[in-house]
């Protein structure tokens, strides 16, 4: 349990950073906060920036369907994955021993995210991918009642049972109803492709990983950075065995597809952009800015800002892509996205509600969970 009042979002645990700046009083200047300080330190600072990382995380997802215009999504990923690691090595050997073997199962299951992330962004949509994605409020339920037996009736947990009809709705919605009406009934099922059944185990990965994650920084505060490191290098590991495996390394043609000869052809420059932007930014810087203002604030209000990114991704996928988008994408979209922001309710938030239901108030001391099922990117 949440002992230590540790802040908990998309997978990342952190201890709550409320301090005042530490300084040597008999010298005055440096007591003076900094402007980093000063944003840090501020009511607006912490959320702007986390909204900031929510609206990177976005743009992972049209970006990921550049790159593979351009390039195999094994090479484009293994790139990502790559720079990524090499950008978070400094924190690699700050792990905590005891976490390593579990952070090594965790990076796993992190590449599996990755790796079927870009291989549905090579069949569907970016905005679909990412909102199936978002079935993560799935994943992580179902893991802490298959491993934490925890209790998750709908008496003592109804905002994730909330956020789950949402979301299975949700993704009905967006994968079933054909608003053209050209679909017969009898053949709504065969709309569902490879492409889907990828995106969800995208969120299967994923949302495995946030849950071994958050497991981990929960027993062990302050390892979000060194944690991520190794995730994104077993990730680099394992992509690097898809390139192997997918068979274009070694064909004509394929020379520019790996670093650094990508940055040095001139056809592949927008994929090169991408893949730069999608390994430092959107996945090593992002995940700095995640953890720093994530100790400014408490769980429900990170839930709720993070879960703006299939919104966010929608909307660069529309500006970037020219992507259309049906009433099935409207309305599945915004029921996913009400689940994510479901998350970030408390029990005694439906007081109300069983008490019309004649089932009294909070008659129960049981602790409530951390509102931390979100997509990652």
């Amino acid at each position: 349990e949440n002992s230590m009042g540790v802040v908990c979002a998309r997978g990342v645990c952190v201890l709550p950073d409320d301090d005042d700046i530490e300084c040597d009083v008999s010298l005055p200047e440096d007591c003076e906060p900094t402007i980093v300080d000063k944003v840090l330190n501020s009511y607006l600072g912490p959320r702007l920036l986390l909204g900031f990382a929510s609206i990177l995380y976005g743009t992972n997802f049209p970006l990921g369907a550049l790159m593979n215009e351009s390039l195999p999504p094994s090479a484009a990923t293994s790139a990502r994955m790559l720079l990524a690691s090499l950008a978070l090595s400094p924190f690699l050997f700050k792990l905590e021993g005891k976490l390593a073997p579990t952070a090594l199962l965790c990076g796993c299951f992190t590449a599996l995210g990755y790796i079927t992330q870009s291989l549905a962004l090579v069949d569907i949509s970016p905005a679909k991918v990412s909102f199936i994605g978002a079935a993560v409020v799935l994943v992580c339920p179902a893991l802490e009642v298959l491993i934490n037996k925890k209790d998750m009736s709908i008496r003592n947990q109804p905002q994730i049972w909330l956020a789950a009809t949402l979301c299975i709705i949700g993704v009905g919605v967006l994968e079933l109803y054909d608003p053209t009406g050209a679909t017969p009934i009898s053949e709504v099922f065969s709309q569902i492709g490879t492409g889907d059944f990828l995106a969800f185990l995208q969120a299967v990965g994923f949302g495995t990983s946030f849950f071994i994650t958050e497991r981990m920084m929960t027993e062990v505060p302050g390892q979000a950075l060194p944690i991520t490191a190794v995730q994104v290098s077993v990730s680099a590991l394992l992509c690097m065995i898809w390139c192997i495996a997918d068979g274009w390394i070694g064909t004509a043609g394929s020379e520019s597809y790996g670093l650094p000869m990508m940055l040095f052809d001139s056809s592949l420059q927008m994929a090169a952009a991408a893949v730069l932007w999608t390994g430092l930014m959107t996945t090593a810087l992002n995940r700095f800015v995640e953890t720093t203002a994530l100790g400014k604030m408490k769980s429900a209000e990170a839930s709720v800002i993070l879960a703006t990114e299939p919104l966010w991704a929608a909307l660069f996928a529309a500006l970037w892509l020219s992507t259309d988008f049906g009433a099935n994408d409207y309305i599945g979209g915004a029921l996913i996205v009400a689940a994510c922001l479901a998350t970030s309710l408390q029990k005694d938030d439906f007081n109300g509600f069983f008490e019309l239901l004649g089932d009294g108030g909070d008659d129960d001391e049981s602790p409530k969970s951390l509102p931390s099922e979100k997509p990652f990117e």
